[in-house]
């Protein structure tokens, strides 16, 4: 395309409506039907349907966009592949709650009435997060477009659950599960949400059956289930209740008697150390139970699956109450009947429903299951022997800790909205049927038709084969041939093992590889009060919002810097503040390169060749640029996105901007004769190009936009060559030298700071360099000194001349440096400041290598740095006193150099 002009304001929403439009014309981001050479894939983590995507979704889609581009530019086959997450339980639990405003009660509806109103939500949401994905600028592959219910996700789902079935790690049977009795379906640990609540702690008293005085005294903040309770358990090793193991009690409020059974299990610092054990409502009671079930005997259920006592077992005056109604009656029940011993407040964790907030109800239901112990070691291994990376590195053992105490994953839901369980019952012979396709009819006995199971998988049981499903398993598809085991996975930290290590146990297990090699997990974002961004506290808002605010491009640089991606961090207006800030300033600095652009300059194919006598400033910022490209390089390897996004930041803001234009700004404009000019525009030109392609894979829509501005060669941005470090070359020598003469501008300002000379004005400066080739090179530099320092010129003192008078001045390591500050204070203050300040460093420094165990544990790279500090502050400290104790009105000798 050819080059565009720029306009003096920068126009994000044209901007980026453009070149989105723009790529998906030219299918810029369509993958290779059949990929040959290095390939790079990813799966867009599926967004629920739920609701539309929010910042979190858009952190962790930055970055994915980061890398996809960076693998795309490098010239690798890069398939993204988008898609959502049908959501089943949550997403019938919003649609519930919308009509629930309506005055519609969903349980009142017929099933297809229900499926309809989904339908309608799903598809309302899903063109939502489309919109966000587009607006977002995210190099997704449309075209493989894929959604958890689609026929082949529906047919890859109840393939596994067949394998699965017939090798014996699906079953059906009663676990303790996590039951939503206000949803009336089992939920997964996920979805449950646990709060600090104050409930009250009774200790009651279990009278010995055999009319014996006295008792067991024990503690519950459950009495409502004392009609469920099969025995008292206490710990083998708890002296208090030793003696009454194998002793019988009778239940209060009933005419059952139980027994006084040890259990390892049992906490005996929780209450009396005795507890009551109730297995069909409690995970702890049933696994006592478990452990005891030859002595002990299981009663029926005394809770309905809406949460009220019901059975024989319950006195009639409880029967068909709420359990937290129940809870204060059978309490006062319980004080009447004098067996209460002490009441008391209790501070503990309550589980509640993520869905409809309920309070949880531990309840032993028959569930369907899967075998997760069995599906594991091949993940565990696959972190172990490093052919699954987890970045950060330290969330390892969070996944080992995880692997190491595995449940059986309850996988069914009693619900409407999900996949059917392909199980089929034969009502003739009992015969159960898995199969992919319905059964006609019974295969052991004939009968029809046959009765399909009730209930839907949990969403998680697609989700977890995502990345092989997603590109058409169990087909042999060339989606699936070309781009599988994918590359990286980007997701968040709170669904490590209920996603991420499931994926490793599905891919495993059913494709024989693990779905990707590196896992990367993005941090939280909080807002100013460090609460994390969410519809709760209605700090969370829509991406679309901002972007028509600030754009995308300021929204993804915010996202990525300068907090770090993988640590939980503030994001606020002044994040945001910041990206827009950033990308104005890359649009002004090539609007400057605009400026001074020859009429048909050619694209910077190469970077120009520089001799060792060439301008100071040419060498160091290709050797500057050099260094950052290298530093990217790396920084993206070791998936350090914000290291990544300030080394451009640095370089574009501080080494192009505020140093190299500056410094150039008179060959630039030919005051140096056209040679100059000439060369200044080549390098200037090499580097902005060079930059913007780094700063691609960030911020896409401004880039591409300033790209196709200046001389370039190629149809889009986005698919320009990757840039190398070694196109230009590195200048150690250019660096220090630079270096040196910074560090004397930024010295120069700090004087006029501090001493508050007016911007107006231009005093004159002073330096006595250490050294010739200091003096060489600050002479050599003098007119840019002047200018960056705002000076009206620099002159050089004599070693052993005195500080000139009215003058203010400090010590660097390259000099003493003297600014002329009329009817200011005594020159001696700045000094005395200063000399105490690094008298107190330097003290800090000689009692850190008087300490023998720094010594010991510092490497000794470390301890001689240290050592050659001390030195540096010492000679400092001296050059200080000697000037304090030269008069201070002995007029210059100017040296010229």
């Amino acid at each position: 395309m050819s080059r565009v002009e720029l306009p003096s304001r920068f126009d994000a929403g044209a901007i980026e409506a453009k070149w989105q439009a723009e790529w998906a014309r030219q299918q810029a981001f369509r993958a290779l039907d059949e990929p040959k050479g290095r390939r790079f894939s990813l799966i867009l983590p599926p967004p629920n349907v739920t609701g539309v995507l929010h910042m979190g979704h858009m952190l962790g889609d930055t970055v994915m966009d980061a890398l996809a581009r960076v693998h795309r530019m490098r010239g690798e086959a890069v398939l993204w592949v988008p898609g959502v997450d049908h959501a089943g339980l949550s997403t019938q639990t919003a649609v519930r709650r919308s009509l629930s405003k309506e005055g519609v009660r969903l349980e009142n509806l017929p099933r297809e009435e229900v499926l309809r109103h989904v339908e309608a939500w799903k598809a309302e949401r899903e063109t939502h997060i489309r919109r966000q994905l587009v607006a977002g600028g995210f190099s997704i592959d449309f075209t493989r477009y894929r959604y958890t219910m689609d026929p082949a996700a529906v047919r890859a789902t109840r393939e596994v659950f067949v394998r699965l079935f017939r090798d014996g790690l699906i079953y059906r049977g009663e676990r303790i599960v996590n039951w939503d009795p206000k949803l009336r379906t089992a939920l997964s640990d996920l979805e449950v949400l646990h709060r600090e609540e104050t409930g009250e702690l009774l200790t009651i008293r279990y009278p010995w059956a055999d009319g014996q005085p006295g008792g067991i005294e024990l503690a519950t903040v459950r009495p409502e289930t004392i009609f469920g309770d099969v025995a008292v358990a206490v710990h083998p090793d708890d002296a208090r209740h030793r003696d009454a193991v194998g002793r019988q009690v009778r239940v209060p409020l009933t005419d059952r008697t139980v027994p006084v059974i040890a259990d390892p299990q049992v906490d005996p610092t929780f209450g009396t150390g005795a507890v009551k054990v109730t297995p069909r409502h409690d995970l702890l009671d049933h696994s006592i139970y478990r452990a005891h079930e030859a002595e002990l005997t299981l009663l029926p259920s005394i809770l309905d699956l809406d949460g009220k006592l019901t059975s024989d077992l319950v006195p009639a005056s409880f029967r068909g109450v709420d359990r937290e109604k129940a809870r204060g009656s059978v309490t006062e029940a319980l004080v009447a009947a004098g067996s209460v011993v002490r009441r008391e407040s209790y501070l503990h964790s309550v589980g509640h429903s993520e869905r409809s907030d309920a309070v949880i109800e531990p309840l032993l239901s028959m569930q369907w299951f899967v075998r997760i112990d069995a599906l594991a070691p091949p993940a565990v291994e696959a972190v172990r022997d490093g052919s699954v990376r987890i970045h950060p590195e330290r969330w390892e053992r969070t996944f080992f800790r995880w692997m190491e105490s595995l449940q059986d994953w309850c996988i069914s839901r009693q619900v409407v909205w999900g996949h059917p369980i392909p199980v089929y019952y034969c009502d003739a012979c009992s015969a159960v049927t898995a199969a992919v396709e319905p059964p006609p009819k019974c295969e052991r006995c004939g009968h029809a038709p046959l009765r399909p199971d009730p209930d839907v998988l949990d969403t998680w049981f697609t989700s977890w084969l995502w990345p092989f499903a997603a590109l058409g398993w169990p087909d042999p598809t060339r989606e699936y041939a070309g781009y599988y085991p994918t590359s990286v996975l980007v997701t968040g930290r709170d669904i490590m093992f209920f996603w991420v290590a499931r994926m490793m146990m599905a891919g495993s297990r059913f494709t024989g590889k693990s779905p990707f090699s590196d896992v990367y997990f993005t941090g939280l974002l909080r807002d100013e009060l460090g609460r994390k961004l969410s519809k709760q506290f209605g700090n969370s808002p829509d991406p679309l919002d901002v972007i028509r605010e600030r754009g995308a491009d300021a929204l993804r640089f915010a996202l990525v810097h300068p907090n770090p991606v993988d640590q939980d961090g503030p994001f606020t207006p002044a994040t945001l503040d910041g990206g827009r800030n950033f990308v104005t300033k890359l649009w002004n600095v090539v609007r400057f390169v605009h400026g001074h652009l020859a009429a048909g300059a050619e694209p910077p194919e190469f970077a120009p060749k520089v001799a060792a006598d060439a301008p100071l400033e040419h060498r160091w910022i290709l050797s500057r640029w050099h260094a950052t490209q290298s530093s990217l390089d790396a920084a993206l390897a070791g998936f350090d996105f914000t290291a990544g996004a300030s080394t451009l930041y640095q370089f574009l803001w501080h080494d192009l901007a505020d140093v190299y234009l500056e410094w150039s700004r008179d060959a630039l404009s030919g005051a140096q004769g056209e040679a100059a000019a000439r060369d200044a525009r080549h390098v200037l030109t090499f580097v902005v190009e060079r930059t913007l392609r780094g700063l691609h894979p960030f911020i896409p829509h401004v880039t591409e936009e300033l790209w196709h501005s200046i001389p370039h060669t190629g149809e889009l941005l986005a698919l320009a060559p990757w840039p190398k470090p070694e196109e230009a070359p590195s200048d150690p020598e250019a660096e220090v030298a630079v270096a040196t003469v910074l560090e004397a501008v930024r010295t120069l300002r700090h004087l006029r700071s501090e001493h508050q000379v007016p911007l107006e004005h231009r005093p004159a400066a002073f330096v006595r360099p250490v050294g010739a080739a200091t003096a060489e090179l600050l002479a050599s530099q003098r007119p840019v000194i002047g200018r960056l320092a705002k000076v009206s010129g620099l002159t050089f003192l004599e070693s052993g001349a005195e500080a000139p008078a009215g003058s203010r001045g400090t010590v660097r390591p390259t000099g003493e440096f003297f600014l002329e500050v009329p009817e200011a204070s005594p020159a001696s203050d700045t000094l005395l400041r200063e000399q105490g300040r690094l008298e107190a460093v330097l003290q800090k420094t000689r009692d850190r290598l008087a300490d023998d165990g720094f010594r010991a544990r510092a490497p000794p790279e470390v301890v001689a740095e240290t050592e050659a500090k001390a030195r540096e502050l010492g000679e400092r400290l001296g050059k200080i006193a000697e000037q304090l104790a030269r008069a201070p009105k002995a007029a210059p000798t100017e040296v010229h150099g």
